[in-house]
């Protein structure tokens, strides 16, 4: 795995978002449903650094769920209000 191919992945995960603002999955569910096809799977590997780097970016928040898997979503950024 390259760093190209994992920022490749972030940008492909972000376009999702755009396009899916609400959209919201564990990574095994990103990987599975968000990227491409199964001939072209992405290794969970590339798509869990992708996710850390894009969390770190601010670009998607990662929510823990008792029980349950991490889920990842976009970080729904505040309008400052002028005035």
């Amino acid at each position: 795995m390259s760093k190209t191919e994992v920022d490749a992945t972030a940008e492909e995960i972000t376009r999702y978002l755009e396009q899916h603002p609400d959209a919201a999955d564990s990574a095994e569910g990103i990987q599975r449903w968000w990227l491409g096809s199964e001939e072209n799977q992405v290794s969970f590997e590339t798509v869990y650094r992708a996710l850390c780097l894009l969390e770190r970016r601010g670009v998607v928040r990662a929510d823990m769920v008792e029980g349950g898997p991490v889920i990842y979503r976009r970080v729904r950024h505040r309008k400052r209000r002028s005035g």
